[in-house]
C-alpha cells in the first residue's frame, strides 16, 4: 500500500536514514565547502543529524513538535549559520503544523510547510533566489511539492519530484557568485562551484524520497 503521509512514527527511522546518507556524502559536501568557505558544512550536518538521531522518543505533541525540537537540537550540535537558518526553517514548518492542527502530513501539507520554512529562511538570512544560497534548492523543490499536490500525485512522486528540483536548483548555482557568508569573499573565484549549503537540500531531499519509496 503506497505511504500517504508522515507521522510521528516515521521521525526516528527517517532521522536515521538522513544521518547515514550524510555521512556518506560528508566528502562531497566537505569537498564544496572547502572551495567556498571553511570546509566545515560537513561536520555540522554531521553533528546535527547525529543529536536529532540522539533526541529521546519524539514527543506527543506530534511531528511538528519533533520538527521544532530536532532543529533546535540541530543547531545547538551544529551551530553556524547554516544551522541557525534549518532552526528557522523548522520553526517555521513546526509553527505550520500548530497552527492547522497537523498531526500527520500528507503532500499537500509537507508542500504548505516547506513554503513556511523558506519564507522563514529568507527573513532570517537576507538571501534571494538567485543568491547563491540553500534557497536555490529549497524553493525550486517547494514548488515542486506545491505542483504535485495540486496535480494530486502521491506523496513519493511529489517527494521525488522536489528532490529532483532541489539537485537540478542546487547544479545550476555552479556559474554563480556567491553573494553571502564566507563564499562572498572569494568573489569571482566562486565560479564554478556549487553552493554547498543548497546541494545539502538537495541531499536531504532525496533521502527523504528514498524513505517513502522504500516504506511504500
Amino acid at each position: 500500500m503506497a505511504k500517504t503521509e508522515l507521522t510521528l512514527a516515521d521521525f526516528a527511522p527517517l532521522a536515521a536514514k538522513l544521518l547515514a546518507d550524510f555521512q556518506g556524502a560528508n566528502d562531497e559536501i566537505t569537498a564544496l565547502d572547502q572551495a567556498l568557505g571553511d570546509g566545515d558544512l560537513g561536520v555540522t550536518c554531521r553533528l546535527g543529524l547525529q543529536a536529532i538521531v540522539d533526541l529521546p522518543d519524539p514527543p506527543a505533541e506530534g511531528l511538528g513538535d519533533a520538527l521544532l525540537k530536532a532543529g533546535m537540537a540541530f543547531n545547538q550540535a551544529g551551530a553556524s549559520t547554516y544551522g541557525a537558518l534549518v532552526a528557522t526553517g523548522a520553526m517555521r514548518a513546526a509553527k505550520y503544523a500548530k497552527d492547522n492542527g497537523l498531526v500527520t502530513w500528507d503532500l499537500p501539507a509537507i508542500a504548505a510547510a516547506a513554503e513556511a520554512a523558506a519564507e522563514g529562511i529568507m527573513q532570517r538570512g537576507k538571501a534571494q533566489p538567485g543568491d547563491k544560497t540553500l534557497l536555490d534548492a529549497l524553493l525550486p523543490a517547494t514548488e515542486a511539492l506545491k505542483s504535485a499536490a495540486a496535480q494530486g500525485q502521491t506523496l513519493a512522486e511529489g517527494l521525488r519530484a522536489a528532490a529532483e528540483a532541489a539537485a537540478a536548483g542546487a547544479a545550476a548555482t555552479a556559474p554563480w557568485q556567491s553573494k553571502f557568508g564566507r563564499a562572498a569573499w572569494l568573489q569571482e573565484r566562486t565560479i564554478g562551484t556549487p553552493d554547498g549549503g543548497a546541494t545539502v537540500v538537495a541531499i536531504a531531499l532525496r533521502s527523504v524520497a528514498e524513505y517513502v519509496e522504500q516504506n511504500t
